[in-house]
Formats: C-alpha cells, sequence, structure tokens
C-alpha cells in the first residue's frame, strides 16, 4: 500500500514539475506490420519555448540518460507536431526509443515513460511473404448496409496533417483527361481496394483499415475526410499512402467538392491511372 502511495506522489510530482517543460510524454512502442514498430508518444500542450522539431532515437539498451544519446544521431528528426513514427528494422530484437524536443536547443532530459520506453519492443516472430500486387478490384455496398467482417479496435496514431494543394496545371492535366460531356454520367458509387476488405494483422494498413470501418463505409465523409488527412500527413508507406489518397479524393467527390477531389486525384493518377480517370471524368463532368 504504501508502495503504490509513493509511486501516485511520484508521478504527480512528475507531472507537476515538467508540466511546462519541452517534455513528450506517454511515449509507447509496439510491433506493427511486417519488421516495423510503430512509436507513439502525446505533445506537451503548454511550454516555456516553442517546440521547433523532435529527435527520435533507437537504441537495444533502455535509454535512461541523455548522456546515453551524445555520440548517437537521431534515426529521424520530425515536425514539432508529429506524434508518431513507424520505424523499419531488420531483426527481431528488443528496442527502446527516445523522443528529444528541440527549441533553441535539445532539452537533454529523459524520464522514463514520458519520453524515453520502458519495455523494449520488437518485431512479431512470424512474417508472411509479401503477396504480389492484386488487380483492382470494384467493391460495392448497398445502401444502408455494412461489410461483416471483424473488426478489432487500435488506437489511432495522430500526426500533424497538412493538406497540399495540386497546382493549377495539375487541374488542367487532368481536365485533359475526361470524356465526353454529351453524356452526362450518374454519380459514382463508394470503391474499396481488395486489400482493405479484410482487416490486417497491423500497421499502416491496420490505421486505414480503421478510418475506413468508423467513417467512410458509414459514409461520414467530412470525419473521413478530417482522419485521412491525418493519416496522409504521418510517416506511412507509399502504397498506404497512394490508396489513402485515393479514398480522400473519394470522400471528397461524395460530398460534392468536385474541385477538391480532382486537385485529390491527380496526385494519384500514376498508381491507378484506369480508376482515376474514371472519377476525374465523372467529377469534372459535374463541375
Amino acid at each position: 500500500m504504501k508502495k503504490s502511495v509513493i509511486l501516485l506522489f511520484s508521478l504527480l510530482l512528475s507531472f507537476s514539475l515538467f508540466a511546462e517543460k519541452p517534455i513528450v510524454q506517454d511515449i509507447k512502442a509496439h510491433s506493427a506490420k511486417g519488421y516495423k514498430l510503430t512509436v507513439t508518444w502525446s505533445l506537451p500542450k503548454n511550454t516555456e519555448k516553442p517546440i521547433t522539431s523532435l529527435q527520435l532515437y533507437r537504441s537495444t539498451r533502455q535509454i535512461t540518460s541523455f548522456a546515453q544519446l551524445t555520440d548517437a544521431s537521431p534515426i529521424a528528426v520530425l515536425q514539432p507536431g508529429i506524434t508518431g513514427y513507424t520505424d523499419t528494422v531488420g531483426d527481431f530484437n528488443d528496442y527502446y526509443y527516445a523522443v528529444i524536443a528541440v527549441t533553441d536547443k535539445p532539452y537533454e532530459v529523459i524520464l522514463l515513460s514520458f519520453n524515453s520506453t520502458v519495455t523494449g519492443a520488437h518485431v512479431l516472430t512470424t512474417i508472411k511473404k509479401t503477396e504480389p500486387q492484386k488487380k483492382e478490384y470494384e467493391k460495392f455496398y448497398p445502401e444502408g448496409t455494412l461489410r461483416e467482417t471483424p473488426l478489432p479496435y487500435i488506437d489511432f496514431v495522430e500526426g500533424l496533417g497538412k493538406e497540399t494543394k495540386a497546382s493549377d496545371e495539375a487541374l488542367t492535366s487532368a481536365t485533359s483527361l475526361m470524356t465526353s460531356k454529351k453524356n452526362r454520367q450518374p454519380l459514382l458509387t463508394q470503391y474499396i481496394f481488395e486489400e482493405d476488405l479484410v482487416s490486417p494483422e497491423g500497421g499502416d494498413d491496420y490505421l486505414l483499415f480503421e478510418i475506413l470501418k468508423t467513417s467512410f463505409v458509414t459514409r461520414k465523409y467530412s470525419d473521413a475526410i478530417n482522419s485521412l488527412n491525418k493519416l496522409i500527413g504521418t510517416n506511412i508507406s507509399e502504397t498506404t499512402r497512394n490508396r489513402a489518397v485515393f479514398y480522400l479524393g473519394e470522400a471528397e467527390y461524395l460530398c460534392g467538392d468536385y474541385e477538391a477531389c480532382v486537385r485529390t486525384f491527380v496526385k494519384v493518377e500514376q498508381a491507378y491511372p484506369t480508376l482515376v480517370k474514371k472519377w476525374l471524368d465523372s467529377a469534372l463532368d459535374k463541375i
């Protein structure tokens, strides 16, 4: 009982002492899909000086002091609003992580469970072979129905998602792909890639699956747009980002924001030329 009271008092004291210091909190690391580890943390709300960047460090030993990082280089230097990172490793060792906030200089303080992980994280012992890319498969859902599939829960990794707009030249280029407007096309319906029809084990695909499950499939397109923009702004794989951008274009189209969806679709024109042309034709036909 006494130990519990002492521990609680220590935690409350730490929070009060470092509340306004540039120290991230609640850092955690866990295995993701393949040879990847996902690291998440929370940002301090009010700091004495504004944070200009975040330095992420990795070690095979628990990081308990900044002195351990003196001769080390960060594996990533991130924007100040980022709260997650997906790291790729090549073995099954336990890895520990620490995040150092930089103001005018690095804030050289390490606090276990605040900005340094307490336990090591390692990749899953079973790695599935990478399957060849499957053909595009269109899946439609009847009005008011949901896909029946196991839908496990996973915490959403938030990041600093800033929308990047395509140039006017890109919009002009997209216009050249439009078919004749003589026969105006009907409104298109949801398209789901085949790899997103089944719940993945974890990682980037899992985060995208969660967004599709909670907002996109249920036709909450405004929520889907916000969540997809956040996901696109994090450090995810190129293939997952391409699908996320495509779904963003769909959500904007189905919201009736055809100009926005055209600017979004042209970003993945090379990844999905046939599909993109279909959606661009319909969107440009309605502008």
